[in-house]
This record gives C-alpha cells, sequence and structure tokens, in this order.
C-alpha cells in the first residue's frame, strides 16, 4: 500500500543529454557487432541551457530514452525496463501464455459481482492546469497553460467543418478518445475505448471509402521506442462512429512469420504495435497495416524491452479480405532477439511506422517507412512490377548498428500530376554551435516521385532527392537540420496537408538550448515554401507553449494552417492566424550575426494563439497518489509521467505543483504545510510551504549515486514521529527532520536557487553495517543475511506501522522482507529481522500493508509469474497474509491467492475498519472481503486499465487508484 511513500520516474538527467549523445556517437562509429541500445520512456524536459546552471534544474529530468548498460545496476536503465524484469524475474522474458493466462484470470474475475456497493468515480483530473511559472520551467512559456496525457495519433474527420468537426485521438495508455466539436474552446471529449481490451493506441484513422465517415480502425500498442511504449493486442474496427469496436480477426491470427528464434506462424500483431494503417481509397476490404517494436507490454504484462518468443517479425502486412487475414508483404531484415542479453538486443530496425497510399489512376500505389532502412514503394505503373523497391535510404539503410538511432518519416503531396514527397530521416545528434555528431536528422523532397525508383535511389544514394538541411546556422537549411534532435526514433512527425504541397510541418523533442535565444524551442516548424524555410510554432503571441516531444500532426481539411498536434502533454492546437514577433530578438542578447538572422526567420511567423485542447481529457499517467492524513478525501499528491507532480483536491481540480517526471509524494501527518516529492532515482525534494510551486528544495545529495536503488525509490513519512521520514535504497536511510532545517534548505537549496554552500538533506543510513558502512550487511544485497534473493537486490517498500514508534517493514526486489522493532533508536543499533525463507517468493515484493491494530501482521504482495518460479524451482505466490512472532524471531505466511490467478500484483492495501483487501493489477483492482476465499472486482466503473498504486485511507472511507493512463479514481468504503 502506498501509504505516502513515493516513487520516482526513469529519465535521462538533462544535464546527461550532451553524454548520451556522445556515447550513441562512438557505438554508432563502430556500426556492426551491437546495436547502440537506447530505451526507457519518453521524456519531458529538457531544459533551457541558461537554466542548466541550476543543479537543483538538470536533476529534475530524464529522457525516455534511457540507455540500456547491458546489466548494470537498475539506476541507469528504464524505469519501464525495471517493471518488466520484476515481471519477468527469475525468467528473462515474458511469454504470449503468461500474458494470456493473467488476462483470462482478470476477465474471470471481472465478470462477479463489486465487492462495494458503490462504483468508481473519476477523481480525475481531466486535464491539469499548469500556471505560467511551471509551464516555463521546461519550456519558454510564458503563460499558463493545461496538460494531459501522452498522446500518439489522431484522426479528423473528413466531413469536419468549421461549425462541426470531429476527432478522434489515441493515448499512450488512456486508449482512444473523441470529441465531436475539435474547434471549440473546450472540446467534449469522452472516451471511445469500448471493446479495445487495450488503452496503448499506436494508429487511428478513418476509412476513407464510407462516405458517412463511420468506419474507423485503431492499432494498438504505441511504436514510437520508448521503454514505456506497451505492445498492443491487434486491429480493431468501428463501424458506429467509435461507439463500439471489434476485433479485426487477421491481426492476431498466426499467419506471420515469426522472429528467430522463435520458427513456424506467429500472431501478427499480438505483442507488437500497430503504428501505420492504410485502406485503399478503392477497396474497402484492402487494409494495410505495419507493425513496430513495442517495449513495455500489453497493459504491462507483455512485451517489454526482452521481446516474448513467439512474436511475429515487424514490417508492413496486407489484406485483400476486409482483415480476416494479413499476410506479409515487405519485411526487411531485422534484429534478432538474443536471449542471453539484458533487454533481448532487439531495437526498431525494420518496423515500419507510416503507410500512405497514392491513386492518381487505376492503380493504388503503397509507400512506406521502416525504422533505419527509409521509404519504400510498390508501384507497377513505375517500376514494372508488384515487388517493394526503396526509393529513399536512411543514412546507414538498414545497419543493425543503427538500429536503436534510425527513423523516416515522410509525407506525401500531391501536386497537380506530380507527386511531390517529403521525407525526415534521423538520427541523434547537436545543433551548432555544438559540435556536431554527423548523424543529425536531415529533410528532403522530391517535387515528382512518378518516376522509377532507381530514378530516385540511384546507386546507393539518394540522388534524385534535394536535401533541404543545412548545418550552417543563418541559411534557409538550418531550420530543418537535427529537428527532432537526439531523440528521432521516439519523435519526428512530417505532415504536409492534403491539397497544399507548399505546406509542411515537422515536430521533434525541443531546441533547449535555443529557448528564449535564436528560437521558441522549435517543437513544430512550418515551412510554406516546399521545405526550404521553416518559422517556429512553439509558443504563441500570448506566450502559451506546446509540450515537448512531439507524436503526430494532422489539419483541419478546409485549413491547412489549423493544426493539431499529439505530444507528450497530451492534445493542442494551432487556431490558424499567425503573427510576426521577430522584434522580440533585438531582446533577446544575441550576438552572433547568424543568430539574428535565424531569430528574425523563425520568429517572423508564429502562431497568434495556441490552444491547449486538454480540459476534460483524462489520459494523465499517474505513477502513485498521496493524501494529507489530516484532509484525505479533499488534499492530494499524484505523481506523473511526464507532467509533474499534482496537488488535487476531492473534486478533481489540479494543479502542477513541480514540473519534470514525478514520482512518490506525501504529506507530513503533523503539519500539512510540508510536503515530500520525487523526481527519478533518489532525487526527493520538500516544500515547506504547501504546494507552492516556488517552495521545493532538494533534499537528495545524501541519496544520489551512493548505492543501488530502484527508479521509484520508497520514501514515506512516519505516522508518529513529527520530521521522520524514511528511503529505502540498499539500505535504510533516515532523516529526524523532513530532509534538513527549513532556514537552511529555503536559504541555500531551492530548486532554482541551490548555491552548492551546504549539503542540501541530512539522510543517514540506519542498521547493521551503516556507520562505518559495511555493504555486506545491505537489506538489498548484503550476504550477512544469506546468500539468496540478492542478485540486483535494493529495498522496494517502507511501510512504518501506525500504532507504536518503533516498527518498520522493509521488502526488498528479490522477495527479501524485514522487520524492526527499533526502527527510532540510533543509527547503528537499529536492529533488522529477516522473516522470509525459502518457502515464500523470490520475486519483487510490490506491497506492504500493515494491520493498524497489529503492528506484527502486515499483508504483503508480489509482481511476477508463479510459471516462472515453478520453472526456476522457487516459491510460488502472489499474496500473503504474514504474522510475525517477536519472541521467535520468525513469522507465519498464509498465501490468499484463492482465484487470483497468475496476475503479477502491483499494490496493496488493507481497510483497517473491515479487515478487507484490496490489490492492483495490470487490469485493475480486486477485493477479497474479510475472511473470504474469492476475490472479486473492488467495485464496478473502473475501466480496464494498468492501476500502478493504490492509497487507502479508512478512517475517511476512501481508496484511491493510481492508473497510467486514465488519471486517478477514487471508491467510496461506505
Amino acid at each position: 500500500m502506498k501509504s505516502y511513500r513515493w516513487f520516482n520516474r526513469n529519465r535521462v538527467l538533462a544535464n546527461l543529454r550532451t553524454a548520451t549523445v556522445v556515447t550513441l556517437i562512438a557505438a554508432a562509429a563502430a556500426m556492426g557487432v551491437t546495436a547502440v541500445k537506447i530505451s526507457g520512456p519518453p521524456s519531458l524536459a529538457k531544459v533551457n541551457l541558461q537554466r542548466q546552471a541550476s543543479d537543483g534544474f538538470r536533476a529534475r529530468f530524464q529522457t525516455l530514452l534511457g540507455i540500456g548498460n547491458g546489466g548494470e545496476d537498475s539506476s541507469r536503465d528504464g524505469a519501464a525496463q525495471e517493471a518488466y524484469d520484476n515481471r519477468a524475474y527469475p525468467a528473462t522474458s515474458i511469454a504470449a501464455a503468461q500474458q494470456i493466462s493473467a488476462s483470462n484470470a482478470a476477465k474471470a474475475i471481472a465478470k462477479l459481482p463489486g465487492g462495494k456497493k458503490t462504483n468508481w468515480q473519476e477523481l480525475g483530473p481531466s486535464g491539469v492546469p499548469a500556471d505560467a511559472l511551471v509551464a516555463s520551467e521546461s519550456t519558454g512559456a510564458s503563460a499558463g497553460t493545461i496538460f494531459s496525457g501522452r498522446a500518439t495519433a489522431i484522426a479528423v474527420h473528413p466531413n469536419c467543418t468549421a461549425l462541426s468537426c470531429a476527432i478522434f485521438i489515441g493515448a499512450a495508455g488512456g486508449g482512444v478518445w473523441q470529441a465531436d466539436n475539435a474547434l471549440d474552446p473546450q472540446p467534449n471529449w469522452h472516451p471511445s475505448n469500448n471493446g479495445i481490451p487495450s488503452n496503448a493506441i499506436g494508429s487511428v484513422i478513418f476509412d476513407s471509402t464510407d462516405p458517412s465517415g463511420k468506419t474507423l480502425y485503431a492499432g494498438t500498442g504505441e511504436p514510437n521506442g520508448s521503454g514505456d511504449s506497451e505492445a498492443g493486442v491487434g486491429l480493431y474496427k468501428s463501424t458506429d462512429g467509435g461507439k463500439s469496436w471489434t476485433l479485426v480477426a487477421g491481426s492476431t491470427a498466426s499467419t506471420a512469420p515469426c522472429e528467430p528464434p522463435s520458427v513456424g506462424t506467429c500472431p501478427v500483431a499480438t505483442g507488437r504495435s500497430i503504428g501505420a494503417i492504410a485502406v485503399d481509397p478503392a477497396d474497402k476490404n484492402h487494409i494495410f497495416i505495419g507493425t513496430d517494436v513495442a517495449r513495455h507490454g500489453s497493459s504491462s504484462v507483455n512485451g517489454g524491452r526482452f521481446t516474448p518468443p513467439g512474436s511475429a517479425k515487424v514490417g508492413l502486412y496486407e489484406s485483400t479480405d476486409g482483415g480476416a487475414t494479413f499476410t506479409a508483404k515487405f519485411l526487411p531484415i531485422q534484429d534478432v532477439v538474443s536471449p542471453g542479453s539484458a533487454t533481448g538486443g532487439d531495437f526498431f530496425r525494420g518496423g515500419c511506422s507510416h503507410i500512405e497510399l497514392y491513386r492518381p489512376g487505376s492503380e493504388t500505389q503503397v509507400y512506406a517507412s521502416f525504422f533505419d532502412y527509409g521509404v519504400f514503394r510498390r508501384s507497377n505503373t513505375q517500376d514494372g512490377n508488384t515487388a517493394f523497391h526503396q526509393i529513399f535510404a536512411s543514412q546507414f539503410n538498414g545497419n543493425p548498428g543503427a538500429s536503436s538511432l534510425f527513423r523516416t518519416e515522410f509525407s506525401l503531396a500531391p501536386n497537380g500530376s506530380n507527386l511531390r514527397v517529403y521525407v525526415g530521416d534521423g538520427g541523434v545528434g547537436n545543433t551548432p554551435p555544438v559540435p556536431r555528431t554527423f548523424i543529425e536528422a536531415q529533410f528532403y523532397r522530391v517535387d515528382n516521385a512518378n518516376v522509377p525508383a532507381a530514378t530516385l535511389f540511384t546507386g546507393g544514394t539518394n540522388g534524385g532527392w534535394t536535401q533541404l538541411s543545412s548545418s550552417t546556422n543563418g541559411t534557409s537549411g538550418f531550420g530543418s537540420f537535427n529537428y527532432c534532435t537526439g531523440q528521432c526514433s521516439y519523435d519526428m512527425p512530417v505532415y504536409s496537408p492534403p491539397g497544399s504541397p507548399d505546406i509542411v510541418y515537422i515536430g521533434g523533442a525541443m531546441q533547449y538550448g535555443e529557448i528564449d535565444g535564436r528560437s521558441n524551442g522549435r517543437a513544430i516548424q512550418r515551412s510554406q515554401n516546399a521545405g526550404v524555410d521553416f518559422t517556429d510554432m512553439t509558443i504563441d503571441t500570448q506566450g502559451v507553449s506546446l509540450h515537448p516531444d512531439q507524436h503526430a500532426i494532422a489539419t483541419a481539411p478546409f485549413d491547412p494552417n489549423i493544426v493539431f498536434i499529439a505530444n507528450d502533454g497530451g492534445m493542442w492546437r494551432l487556431n490558424g492566424s499567425f503573427s510576426d514577433v521577430s522584434s522580440q530578438c533585438a531582446g533577446r542578447g544575441l550576438t552572433d550575426a547568424n543568430d539574428v538572422t535565424d531569430c528574425n526567420n523563425w520568429l517572423s511567423k508564429v502562431p497568434t494563439t495556441i490552444s491547449s485542447m486538454n480540459r476534460g481529457l483524462g489520459t494523465l499517467q499517474y505513477q502513485s497518489l498521496s493524501v494529507n492524513p489530516q484532509n484525505p478525501l479533499n488534499d492530494l499528491l499524484g505523481g506523473t509521467q511526464d507532467n509533474g507532480t499534482h496537488a488535487i483536491n476531492g473534486k478533481g481540480n489540479a494543479f502542477v505543483t513541480i514540473f519534470g517526471d514525478g514520482g512518490q509524494s506525501g504529506t507530513n501527518p503533523f503539519n500539512a504545510n510540508i510536503r515530500f516529492h520525487t523526481f527519478f532515482n533518489a532525487s526527493p525534494g520538500v516544500n515547506f510551504h504547501g504546494t507552492d510551486p516556488t517552495g521545493w528544495d532538494i533534499i537528495y545529495q545524501p541519496l544520489r549515486n551512493v548505492e543501488p536503488q530502484s527508479f521509484y525509490i520508497p520514501l514515506i513519512f512516519d505516522p508518529t514521529t513529527n520530521g521522520t521520514a524514511f528511503a529505502g535504497l540498499n539500505f535504510v536511510w533516515r532523516t529526524p527532520d523532513n530532509g534538513g532545517s527549513q532556514a537552511a534548505l529555503d536559504a541555500h537549496c531551492g530548486l532554482f536557487t541551490f548555491d552548492r554552500t551546504i549539503t542540501c538533506g541530512d539522510w543517514i543510513r540506519i542498521g547493521p553495517g551503516s556507520n562505518p558502512l559495511d555493504t555486506k550487511m545491505a537489506l538489498g544485497r548484503g550476504t550477512f543475511w544469506g546468500a539468496d534473493k540478492a542478485t540486483d537486490g535494493y529495498v522496494v517498500a517502507t511501510e512504518r506501522a501506525p500504532s507504536d514508534n518503533d516498527t518498520l517493514w522493509v521488502g526488498t526486489r528479490r522477495g527479501r522482507l524485514f522487520i524492526s522493532k527499533n526502527a527510532s533508536a540510533a543509527q547503528t543499533t537499529v536492529n533488522f529481522t529477516r522473516i522470509d525463507t525459502s518457502s515464500t517468493p523470490s520475486r519483487f515484493l510490490s506491497g506492504i500493508a500493515i494491520d493498524p491494530s497489529d503492528p506484527n501482521t502486515a499483508y504483503v504482495s508480489h509482481s511476477g509469474y508463479n510459471a516462472y518460479a515453478v520453472a526456476a524451482g522457487t516459491a510460488t505466490g502472489h499474496v500473503f497474509k504474514v504474522v510475525y512472532d517477536p519472541g521467535l524471531g520468525t513469522a507465519t505466511w498464509t498465501n490468499l491467492d484463492y482465484n487470483l490467478g497468475d496476475e503479477p500484483v502491483t499494490d496493496i492495501a488493507l481497510d483497517s475498519k473491515t479487515g478487507d483487501l484490496f490489490v492492483s493489477t495490470d487490469f485493475g483492482v480486486d477485493m477479497l472481503k474479510s475472511g473470504g476465499t474469492t476475490w472479486t472486482p473492488a467495485a464496478g466503473s473502473l475501466p480496464p486499465v494498468a492501476v500502478y498504486g493504490l492509497t487507502i485511507d479508512s478512517n475517511a472511507r476512501v481508496l484511491y487508484a493510481a492508473t497510467h493512463g486514465r488519471s486517478a479514481w477514487m471508491l467510496s468504503l461506505q
């Protein structure tokens, strides 16, 4: 149970961005034996270089492009990788059989009556406001805005008009959403996911053969190459305008060639993502899908960075019978899973990220782009056969060393009888004056692709294309050079509005080093002269900024200047008019003449207004929730992926109190003005001024980079001793005074005013081996406690008993469980007793819920699969009641799995008033009545969604669920 404990979200430190690029360049230079391994989840931020002098700022973000490191401590890998490893252990990958078993168990429980008579209520927030200060902490904004969760796909109704414009969007973890009035100040968003058993969406399109606009397709699984990109469960179709969806059967049929080392045929898109869909405008039964590598897993269960056995090869698949069957049409050579490696060693090479169809006459020509390869075409008219021919080559053209680096995106722009095509290709790199990597993103154009492929891709080069990018600042092509910076495999959309071939939009992360300098960040750029020159669409004339990390672009059919944008902060709209604000350049302190030239060009046409479309869009990806014990119904904190830590009241109203990746949070039980939150790894902050965004101080210095730790470190306030808090790394750490003196921390350790004159934070290790340090005594992997359950271990759960001043329960990654009966004692005199045995699971201990009336009784939960435990000869079980006997120093464990099935459990909570027990899973929240033997749904109305954490207040009769994609939910326990 997350009773005021907290964890962080994995991100590469902003100040490591340059080092990361250098690492990638070195690996890319080798270009042979081993692919450069990038993965981990998408990030917000990234910082204005003018702010990088503050260590407190630099330490706040970690990009989703975490570097895989071959088994180093998990603090150096992705959060999603850690979660996946925890589920798979003691195996290294999760097979489809386990995913199916967990899903079937969840479905069986879902058919039972809810345990509570009340229903879940959506707490939201459905879009979270960020004031000007918070918005400016990660962008160049000078005005407030509203954020929501990561959006990945956009489909605008083909009959959209200024008076009536329907829109569908796909969210990374929130499913499909629809609004009837996309051009209104506040669209009327509502979920449109009925019948789709996954909330991870990679593509959404309208079927152009249906003039009514009621037929749509949605591809599940996110293709954006991050550790948090969940795998999908196939292609779905709606014929009633999104009210209901049904599986397109061929998308999960075993007709695709398997990814080695599996042999035979495998399900086409199960465990993969569908990043692209296209329907032949002349034949509704002629459908194409592009499948891609996904990382995290369907509802966090299958998939993952380690591709599960039985997965199909990725690439382009075609159906001529309405989706009843799909056949492989073009599958470039792709990475092969290496079972002995830490991540499987397979990255994105060969995945099909985009498909467009072109029908100038009687033939429907097919254009498709593939990670690390480029663009291919099938056209009997142009090439004399029905094979796929390469028309554009990515820089390394399928070299396995670039598998994790290079992505190619394109947009067709018919121009009369000619077919113009725009292509972006990258890459990781730097924008001058930072030294080049020579694998930066580049932008290209061909004005008429209606020629043989050999004319476009000539002698191994892109001889038929015009390269528009230039690395020389002050020149026309500089705007498109390195436009997606260091994470093109994650975000690099290219879009030319139909009917406007001279207009093209490109997107990427954010040019952080340029903000308030020669540009506004260039997250989205617009060209009106066929890609020669670009202007900056990132900030409007009122100071509203787009969120970083762009994934999809679309326009209104009747106006190419009304632009819809999907990014890590949700949905945005450029409202169709532009203004010249280049006069601002004179006040930006630019001394280089070329920088002045760039600034004047880029700011010569910016959006007059940008509208956040996020109010009402409930797609935030929460990691955890905490409550103010003095006001649990109306005062919460919640950490999210890439959208900060939020202050929430009981009515769902919220605001961002601190930017970045939000992990665990908490409120001092004795003084509600004192709050904690964390970013990634061991990086907590304290606020002595409630949720004031300007009040956060860093207190992480004693904890940073000192010992193995989880991405989501456990951190709790002591419920009985004012100011005391406990954190878990390899040892347990303690502070007696909220992290330090308020006067000293406020004066020297402010998030943006850290002056390096004092140590910020006064944490100390406690227990045996704490002083002097003896790592053999560490709870996580110390051999003093035995040789078992130590591999890659660290503390993942800490809970204090509320009924005394001294009992502390501690759980570790590999299933060790400890209890201390004198946790408030002096540093070296704190004692721990290990109370797990070989008969208890050797898997991730995901939660501890202590009986408030008995400090020696607790309920614990475990992630992972019993099937893999059996195969390894270790103990099974997911939920246990544990009773400690202080006289004997041992504990009795009672298995409470009953009908739970083989589902990994993510957290556990106990209702101390009734004895009812609650667990969260990748599919929802279940309940076991006191004395009962049957798990049931906790209550009705909670959509199928991965729930990452539970927070309960039994006295207030309320249970909260932190979902990863559908925001926060609340259940009254009355």
